[in-house]
């Protein structure tokens, strides 16, 4: 699944292999209004199912290879490299390099980009092929090893480049269990009266969810072990962010505050499969990440005399070349409850090789002149105002499923764009999950105050990376999957619907543990900022998208208008 939990997305496939228990430019005065959303185009099947394989993995050995999701994109040495959640060998969920065991889940893989410069070229009909990577001498697809398990919801959440390096931020799902606030990092502080289902945070094998102690049978009430047993009555919980947008002082605000460790790595150069662990980030705000390079970024300029930046992507580390990151607490906000899902930034140094360091500095709000704050620890960051009607209102959402999102410099409308949203199913699967289905492991009791709206992708835009951010527009609808077959629940639609049997419509993954009336849905939108070009009187975006029900991603153009 990177099938919506955490770099994943929609979680069946997840559930399906058994883890049910129970992520150069000066400061204006005022922003400016935004650009407007087009035509949205879908191109077709990327990867996965009706998509057609890249020759290499047909000959001398073809791939077993069913579906995927995900699929965040980086350049690096003139190939468009693509990182992808849990795939599936086949239709029953079967995991790829079986040699591990189910251990590793996650898969990758390249376009290159000498072969598509023009991506007016694009079209449907006329999709590029991903060459999926492969153990050789195998029918194997290889699976993403970096140096921590990533099963479960386990998957990448971005990838990047120095020019010479390659690197990767995953997400592990595992939380860090503490006995004080001493334990905790970024300000964060130690909530006792939380323990956990699942397995203990400790391992790296296995899902650890939070809970309250005392709400279930289930629920282990002691995080840590005590290395002295006289020291056992003490307790131990979770490390919290009581300033995260997610929290309340309820359950579910309680374990959505929890830290969760994210995985920086970087890519051996001799094996694409493998990373090596370089540094642990525990955090909340960040848990659902977006990434993008800069070349150059100083918030210490004067704006008045020197640009603070320079947003085009770095293509060598450089003195002010940075890694741009925009963080949300989680992937479905309960707005009903005033549990927004807030969007926060921060940036760090582009990584020179081993041994660099990872001192994230966060958005922390503007001073007096309008210029940005940041402060080192994550504690501080504020909330980034999504409303650029209203001065300094941050805008709650009117549909609350974010699932993933993806952010990009546009040099032609000189704004910075985001593409996020999709659905979610809703249908009980099991005893479990039998009130809200896979909706309820995001959003646990307030699962049913949770606003899906037409499952779309919506866009906004901005100035800056800390906003203020235009309102959202739709980009791409899905539709009413529980009213008849249409739009894209219907001949030509990329959603199966139950009730859509005929030639053209979208092909049903079949896989274990499902309700019989499972219904298809979007997530995980990733902008192709190489592929983004003039066109008419604005600009054509092609970006990738997931999809659950087919198990697969699509591809797919947006015209924005300046």
């Amino acid at each position: 699944m990177s099938r919506q939990p955490c770099g994943g997305s929609p979680v069946a496939p997840r559930l399906r292999m058994g883890v049910i228990l129970l992520t150069a430019v000066v400061i204006p005065a005022l922003a400016t209004a935004g650009p407007t959303a087009g035509e949205t185009t879908v191109l077709g099947p990327l990867v996965g199912e009706e998509a057609i394989l890249h020759p290499d993995n047909l000959d001398p050995h073809r791939i077993r290879f069913y579906g995927t999701d995900l699929g965040w994109t980086y350049q690096h040495d003139g190939v468009l490299h693509i990182l992808f959640g849990d795939t599936m060998a086949d239709e029953e969920g079967a995991p790829i390099d079986a040699a591990n065991g189910g251990r590793f889940e996650d898969s990758f893989g390249t376009i290159d980009l000498s072969e598509w410069r023009d991506p007016s070229l694009i079209q449907p009909g006329n999709l590029p092929r991903v060459r999926i990577g492969q153990i050789a001498g195998s029918v194997e697809a290889a699976a993403i090893n970096p140096g921590h398990a990533m099963e479960g919801f386990k998957t990448p959440v971005g990838g990047f480049s120095n020019g010479e390096r390659e690197f990767g931020v995953f997400f592990t799902y595992k939380p860090l269990g503490c006995r004080s606030d001493d334990d905790c990092e970024g300000g964060m502080s130690c909530d006792r009266g939380l323990g956990y289902v699942g397995a203990p945070w400790e391992t790296d094998e296995g899902v650890t969810f939070a809970c309250v102690d005392g709400s279930s049978s289930v629920c282990v009430s002691e995080t840590v072990s005590a290395a002295n047993p006289e020291d056992a009555h003490e307790g131990s919980g979770f490390c919290i962010d009581r300033t995260s947008s997610v929290w309340a002082a309820t359950d579910i605000g309680r374990t959505s505050a929890v830290s969760v460790k994210l995985l920086v790595g970087t890519r051996d150069p001799d094996d694409p499969a493998r990373y090596v662990p370089d540094h642990e980030w525990h955090t909340n705000k960040f848990l659902n990440v977006a990434v993008r390079t800069v070349a150059s970024f100083d918030p210490g300029r004067n704006p008045e005399t020197k640009p603070l930046a320079q947003f085009k992507p770095a293509r060598e580390p450089g003195p002010n070349a940075r890694v741009f990151l925009w963080g949300r607490p989680g992937f479905v906000g309960v707005g009903a409850t005033g549990r927004d899902l807030g969007l926060y930034f921060a940036y760090a140094d582009l990584p020179r090789g081993p041994g660099y360091s990872w001192n994230l500095q966060y958005f922390a709000g503007l001073d007096e002149a309008g210029r940005p704050r940041f402060k080192p620890a994550e504690s501080a960051a504020t909330a980034i105002d999504l409303d650029s009607s209203a001065d300094g209102v941050q805008a709650d959402e009117s549909i609350d499923v974010v699932n993933q999102m993806s952010i990009s410099w546009i040099p032609q409308l000189g704004k910075w764009a985001m593409f996020y949203g999709g659905g979610m199913t809703n249908l009980p699967i099991q005893p479990a999950l039998a009130r809200c289905g896979v909706l309820e492991l995001f959003a646990g009791s307030e699962c049913t105050e949770v606003e899906i709206g037409n499952g779309g992708f919506r866009l906004r835009t901005a100035d800056h990376p800390w906003g203020p951010w235009s309102p959202p527009q739709d980009i791409l609808a899905a539709g009413d999957p529980q009213g008849p077959p249409v739009g894209q629940y219907g001949i030509g639609g990329m959603l199966r619907h139950p009730d859509c049997n005929q030639p053209g419509c979208a092909p049903h993954t079949s896989a274990r543990d499902v309700n019989p009336k499972e219904y298809g849905f979007f997530y995980s939108a990733n902008i192709i900022e190489q592929w983004t070009r003039p066109a008419g009187d604005g600009v054509d975006v092609i970006w990738n998208a997931s999809t659950w029900d087919p198990y697969r991603v699509i591809l797919l153009r947006t015209r924005i208008h300046p």
